[in-house]
């Protein structure tokens, strides 16, 4: 039995809660849960340590059999797949709608229609039983590559089968647990009955697949394992009422009627819970309160047994007012609860992680002095009171004597709230009269406090400027929690109290576009999803931009409409609703900016011409003529006003809209001299960076003598050349489409160049081809020939070593060899025959790639072009190894060896190597073939080579195959196969065929 078990069954036996045991314990709730469910096996020393003195268990340790790894799949609530209790990302939402569907029936057969159904409803496409079969099958990758069996999804007829254990879903705990509460009741036993029906609710994180489902009206079988909760809550609620747990059946029957507000059932079970407390008076009011909803809903009156329970809590003790009723400085009755929460926002989407993170904070069961305090904070219109206002509606049960909201205004055009002036509307709202309210502010915040002292409420303050404007604000009760809201991030605030500070991004491309689908459902269904995926990039996946642009398509316009109009048009002008200047992403981004600092301003406003979608902070330095140190504390104000987000690896972004909103006032505030200044600044600190990692790297890289020379200087980037180089891969590809576009065109073709060693090692031959024909094209534009020399260069290279595509390659090569002779670059001119060499040589054409390469060896010989020769000599002698002059092959690679080690060029080393490998397994010489095989292997393991280890572990492995050790070959094919497939290499399919992989 595991130690989530045995403590379980102790909770059982004791007729205790989570809660309650958690309490006992002095641990949080959560930590007690994910025990319990087996998603940490063995707690913090100091928790275990705590829990096994509550309980009086003794520490066994891991039980026998008991496995330390193990997947879960959780349905009630957000989809969810845990491996060893760390949540697994599931992929496409498709896919995970799939695995939705499955568990939710698992161990049955699901047909193909109805998968079709629930993944797109009524709006199949027609290649839906083709897109199935490919769910399906990444779905078994999925399952792969948990260590699980694929074979747990497997067809059966036309249909498909999810197999699971108890333990591998919440679904099948929760049938599990309800069925021994019926076993349970039916023994007599309702103690033991009430902990199982506890223990199956409290797997229970929120609605079924939330998150995952189509916004239409919910499926079948959605809707019967909501049921079996309701029924679940209700069953629960008549056995545990009796046993004198009040408190926790009222808590389950309140969040079940947030969901079904005109339910009977439960409205009756929290009047008899109620009334059982000795809140009688509180009960009447929930009944009344029902039948008003009732009337105005349905027009209805309640039924005979709601009826019946409300005569009952009026008839005894009449006259008895619950506490929450009165004053508690004076006894009279008091004003009624407060409930100031705007409306719970409409179509919300989403935020369910953050949602949960307010759930397990704010409830935690660890004693706490004061009132649990939440800071949202992030960028305007990402969607911060929404998710306040949503989660204060859920849990507005779980605060009976009210909940207060006042607007701080703390970016807003009609003027910041004061402290003092919340208070007192505060005060007034909690009953107190105007004229007893202090005029002190201290005095009046120590008031506030005392009302609040007993009372269980909530308190969210919207849009706060800084932690001194909520500070007087926030309640002293450990009963109270406090939301507040903020474009800041308000850090400051947790050196005074305990508070949970929660950064809000924007929401992902798939929320977008579920929030455009509810939000404008009839033009949403018209529109291709290609479009409302633009439209969602347009609005950079901003909540309000995304509800005001579904506010001005729908009934007006079509997507595709709206979509011209912002593509065409000032985008920020169009995110706007007519007539209200709220309603506006361009308002909401003026208040924030408009409270920046002068230098700080001039920065922001920079970094809108940023080429890339993000930068490092030398950067952003060079990009304002800043030293580090003075950009990096700008930055730092830029992060806490969120108009600038904080990326690992020391990176920052801003979305798409706050960057054209910061070009927009760039040109406006700033010279064209001046912007032009900082991009010169930009490209030059590319440039020289990069020649300085790629001069680490590749130092035998042949460059474009009219590059401009930098000096070399110490590494001054936090990251090595080569993780650097892969952290700006997308901005060096910015940096030339905008050199391109806008100019200078020097830049586009000096950073490929510079770059070439670079893009052959690391990057994927498509990007690597357009970004040289960029920069031919820039080139040209200038009238550069040994700049387009240099290009045709690049892309020989590219579609030699990248596409496969031998024909291009050679007429780029023999162009740019052409160009460079007409040039007099003997250097460069010797490089180019090189690689043409070794493609003719690939094509078939041995004997006139020798002679290229012979041809090629003279001029590095001519020019004591020392790196040009070794690498020449290296090829040489794989030529004449394949054409079976072996010894002459010997003798060249050992030249070229010997250049190698000299030079300290370790790629070059290793290249030679393993050429020297093969021309000694043509001549036979297989025992020192595989030694210089292997000492290739090292050199490239250690210099990070991917697609040279590759080769190699597969030149390995068919050495060993060829001398007699098949099954010791067929290991480095397959270590070698891992290693193509992750590099999408033409190579695998090769050597996936060689171990009858088809």
């Amino acid at each position: 039995m595991t130690l989530g078990e045995r403590l379980l069954a102790y909770r059982r036996r004791a007729g205790i809660s989570q809660q309650e045991l958690a309490g006992l314990a002095g641990v949080s709730v959560r930590t007690l849960r994910d025990i319990e469910r087996g998603e940490v096996r063995r707690p913090h020393a100091r928790s275990l340590a705590k829990l096994l003195e509550a309980t009086g268990l003794a520490d066994v340790g891991p039980a026998p059999g008991e496995r330390a790894g193990g997947f879960r799949v959780e349905v009630l609530g957000p989809l969810a797949v845990r491996q060893d209790g760390r949540e697994v990302p599931l992929g496409s939402v498709m896919q995970a709608r799939l695995l939705g569907l499955l568990t939710l029936r698992a161990n049955q057969v699901v047909s193909r229609a109805d998968v079709v159904e629930f993944l797109w409803g009524e709006r199949s496409p027609e290649s839906s039983v083709n897109l199935v079969q490919t769910y399906v099958s990444r779905l078994r990758k999925f399952f792969a590559g948990l260590d699980a069996d694929p074979g747990l999804v497997t067809r059966v007829g036309p249909g498909y089968r999810l197999g699971l254990a108890p333990g591998q879903s919440d679904l099948l705990e929760f049938a599990e647990a309800l069925s021994q509460a019926q076993e349970d009741r039916r023994a007599g036993d309702s103690a033991a009955a009430v902990q199982s029906y506890r223990s199956a609710l409290e797997l229970w994180r929120g609605q079924v697949l939330d998150g995952v489902l189509l916004p239409a009206a919910p499926h079948p079988v959605v809707v019967a394992v909501t049921q079996q909760r309701l029924k679940a809550v209700l069953d629960y609620a008549d056995l545990a009422v009796p046993l004198g747990h009040h408190d926790d059946v009222l808590d389950r029957l309140r969040e079940a009627a947030f969901a079904d507000p005109l339910h009977e059932g439960l409205t009756e079970r929290i009047m008899r819970a109620l009334a059982a407390s000795g809140q009688r008076a509180a009960a009447v009011q929930v009944f009344l309160a029902f039948r008003g909803r009732l009337r105005e809903n349905l027009g209805l009156e309640p039924g005979p047994e709601l009826q019946r329970t409300y005569l009952h809590s009026i008839r005894e003790e009449p006259g008895t007012p619950t506490p929450a009723l009165l004053s508690r400085r004076s006894g009279t009755p008091a004003a009624p609860i407060p409930a100031e929460l705007p409306p719970d926002p409409s179509r919300f989407i989403g935020r369910d992680a953050q949602l949960r993170q307010l759930d397990e904070f704010v409830f935690d069961a660890a004693p706490h002095a004061s009132a649990r305090v939440v800071v949202l904070s992030g960028t305007a219109g990402v969607g911060k009171s929404a998710l306040a206002v949503r989660w204060a509606h859920r849990m507005r049960h779980r605060f009976p004597d009210g909940q207060l909201h006042a607007g701080l205004n703390g970016f807003s055009t009609v003027g910041t709230r004061s402290a003092g002036e919340v208070v007192a509307a505060f005060l007034t709202s909690l009953g107190v009269a105007p004229a007893t309210i202090p005029v002190d502010l201290d005095a009046r915040v120590a008031l506030f406090r005392s009302v609040l002292a007993d009372r269980r409420m909530l308190l969210v303050l919207d849009d706060a400027v800084s932690p001194d404007h909520v500070r007087p604000l926030i309640a002293a009760s450990p009963h109270c929690a406090v939301l507040v809201t903020s474009r800041n991030s308000l850090a400051a605030l947790t050196l005074h109290v305990d508070a949970l500070l929660v950064e809000l991004d924007v929401v992902s491309r798939g929320e977008a576009i579920a929030l455009l689908r509810a939000s404008c459902e009839r033009e949403a269904a018209e529109a291709s999803p290609g479009a409302l995926a633009e439209l969602a990039r347009l609005c950079a996946h901003l909540p309000l931009a995304l509800r005001i642009a579904a506010a001005n398509i729908a009934g007006r316009k079509t997507v595709a409409e709206y979509l011209t109009v912002l593509t065409e048009g000032d985008r920020l002008a169009g995110l706007s609703l007519g007539g209200d200047s709220r309603s506006a992403v361009l308002t909401a981004f003026e208040m924030s900016y408009a409270a920046l600092p002068p230098e700080t301003a001039r920065l922001f406003r920079l970094l809108g011409s940023l080429p890339g979608a993000d930068a490092g902070m030398p950067a952003i330095a060079a990009l304002a003529g800043a030293g580090v140190d003075d950009a990096a504390r700008m930055v730092d104000r830029l992060v806490a006003a969120h108009l600038v987000q904080r990326r690992p690896g020391g990176r920052f972004q801003t979305h798409d809209l706050l960057r054209l909103f910061a070009g927009q006032r760039s040109a406006r505030a700033d010279e064209e001299t001046d912007r032009a200044a900082a991009l010169e600044r930009l490209f030059d600190y590319y440039l020289e960076t990069a020649t300085q990692a790629t001069a680490r790297l590749y130092p035998g890289m042949l460059r474009l003598s009219e590059l401009r020379q930098y000096p070399p200087s110490p590494w001054r980037e936090r990251d090595e050349p080569g993780v650097w180089l892969t952290a700006e891969r997308a901005n060096f590809a910015a940096v030339v489409a905008h050199a391109v576009d806008h100019g200078p065109q020097g830049v586009a073709w000096q950073l490929i160049d510079v770059l070439r060693g670079h893009l052959w090692r690391t990057y994927d031959p498509s990007s690597w081809c357009a970004l040289a024909l960029a920069g031919l094209d820039a080139a040209r534009r200038e009238g550069n020939r040994a700049a387009e020399a240099a290009m045709h260069y690049s892309l020989g290279a590219a579609h030699r070593y990248g596409l496969r595509d031998l024909a291009a390659s050679r007429q780029h090569l023999d162009q740019a060899q052409r160009m460079l002779r007409e040039l007099g670059d003997t250097t460069g001119c010797a490089a180019a025959l090189d690689s043409l060499g070794m493609v003719l040589h690939e094509a078939g054409e041995s004997a006139p790639g020798l002679a290229a390469l012979e041809t090629s060896l003279e001029l590095c010989r001519e020019a004591g072009f020392v790196v040009g020769q070794a690498k020449v000599l290296g090829n040489v002698g794989f030529v004449l190894a394949t054409m079976g002059r072996t010894e002459e092959a010997r003798q060249r690679l050992a030249e070229a060896a010997a250049f190698a080690a000299r030079l300290g060029d370790r790629h070059l080393e290793a290249t030679v190597q393993h050429n020297l490998g093969y021309a000694r397994a043509c001549d036979g010489r297989f025992i020192e073939a595989e030694r210089s095989y292997q000492q290739a292997l090292l050199i490239r393991e250690d210099i990070g080579d991917a697609e040279g280890r590759a080769s190699t572990l597969e030149k390995i492995g068919t050495l060993l195959h060829d001398t007699g050790n098949p099954a010791q070959g067929t290991r480095y094919w397959e270590a070698a196969l891992v290693v193509f497939d992750d590099l999408s290499h033409p190579k695998a399919a090769e050597v996936r065929a060689r171990l009858g992989q088809y």
